[in-house]
């Protein structure tokens, strides 16, 4: 009988997962894609390059505009008051507190003919069914459960844990979107805020936002939304951009596609900002490529202060020697709870949603982020990343090499099935 020495190193992993009892999934392939094509950065090509990947290319006829932090709720606000047909709300987390409060009052206010309609997952949303929800249908709200948790109580092996969604959409009359990190958390005045990072699109590419809503809605039972959802495409600025939606895959997400492209089309920068950076081997691979071929490539992720998914941070820093030791520079986020989630490729591209960087966030849950081709609101990103830089501490190669046994062994452990939510 071969001893534990002698079982491939995969293998041991797994027999210790089976042995503890715990759920060490690795969903990483080393045939994922990559991307080594020199791409442009912006322009027709790099329009065919993500239609190729993901189906949808940049368009035309777009007002674009960053949203940051406390700004959020207040474009939130300011789309339910200029609705005059619908408000749509996709959450992955609405819990109660001052912010949920705020936009019960807005959307309680709203016009008297505009049509709300809201869909929550219960998983983040501890408190929502019984405090929120009543609150939303006294007001006409027509309120929704994406995949409820129905019929039994959930343990943690229920793979109803799965398959949720990570998206975050607000849509006003098929005309204006926003999109970004995270969902309604229970904020309070003495509480540090978040720090989150949306985009606020007019234009062509809101119906693919809206459709991705009504994708959603129609699964969750609330049937399909009217004509009147869809109208017709006015172009609103010059901006070109498109919304990517992205479905769990066991083997290439729509996420991961699109996340190839924007960085493969880097030519002297590749800023990212994630709060969940557990890479896949693809995309470690291509960050190197990236940095060995001269490009900026500066990665900023949450730290032990600002993690809001703190069984994550082991996971995260496993991959940052490889990263440092090949020119890649890493900083940790400390003032406050991280979740955005950007792109920025040289001085044109933008990407901002809620994408992961992490196989079981593309394997398991629905995600979303406008690709956006222009050159203000990439100054815009770029002094937003270049402020959190000041509030962030930078892991360099030296102190990394010689950090003690203890972070060593807690860097090297794997990533549950939970993932990122």
């Amino acid at each position: 009988m071969p001893s534990l020495g002698d079982v491939k190193p995969s293998a041991r992993l797994l027999l210790v997962c089976l042995l503890c009892g715990t759920a060490c999934i690795k969903r990483d392939f080393p045939q994922k894609l990559r991307i080594r094509e020199d791409l442009p950065s912006s322009g027709p090509q790099l329009s065919l390059a993500i239609y190729q990947s993901v189906g949808v290319g940049l368009n035309a006829g777009h007002g674009v505009e960053l949203v940051e932090d406390a700004r959020i709720p207040e474009a939130i606000d300011t789309q339910i008051r200029q609705a005059r047909h619908s408000i749509h709300l996709l959450m992955s987390r609405w819990r109660p507190g001052e912010a949920s409060e705020r936009l019960l009052r807005a959307l309680a206010a709203r016009q008297p003919d505009v049509t709300c309609r809201v869909l929550v997952d219960p998983l983040l949303s501890p408190g929502f069914s019984e405090q929120v929800e009543p609150q939303l249908v006294k007001s006409g709200c027509e309120v929704r459960a994406y995949r409820p948790f129905v019929g039994q109580e959930v343990v943690f092996s229920d793979s109803r844990l799965e398959a949720r969604t990570h998206l975050q959409l607000v849509i006003r009359d098929g005309r204006g979107g926003l999109t970004g990190g995270s969902g309604v958390d229970a904020a309070s005045a003495s509480a540090p805020s978040s720090r989150d990072t949306y985009v606020h699109v007019e234009g062509p590419a809101v119906r693919q936002l809206q459709q991705s809503f009504a994708r959603d809605w129609l699964e969750s039972g609330g049937g399909l939304l009217p004509e009147s959802a869809f109208p017709p495409a006015e172009p609103r600025g010059d901006a070109r951009a498109a919304f990517i939606p992205s479905t769990g895959s066991p083997s290439l997400s729509h996420s991961e596609r699109m996340v190839q492209v924007l960085m493969a089309s880097a030519r002297h920068r590749l800023w990212l900002t994630n709060a969940c950076f557990v890479p896949s081997s693809a995309t470690v691979d291509t960050l190197i490529h990236k940095a060995q071929s001269g490009v900026d490539v500066r990665i900023l992720v949450p730290g032990v202060e600002s993690n809001p998914e703190g069984h994550v941070l082991s996971a995260q820093r496993s991959t940052y020697e490889r990263l440092l030791e090949n020119g890649v520079r890493l900083w940790e986020y400390q003032r406050a709870p991280l979740r955005a989630r950007t792109v920025l490729v040289d001085e044109q591209l933008v990407a901002v949603g809620s994408t992961s960087l992490e196989p079981n966030a593309h394997a398991l849950l629905e995600e979303g982020a406008f690709v956006i081709e222009d050159g203000s609101l990439a100054r815009s990103l770029a002094a937003s990343f270049e402020r959190d830089l000041t509030h962030a501490a930078e892991v360099r190669k030296d102190e990394w090499r010689d950090r003690g046994w203890l972070q060593r062994v807690s860097t090297s452990l794997p990533l549950s099935e939970a993932g990122c939510l």
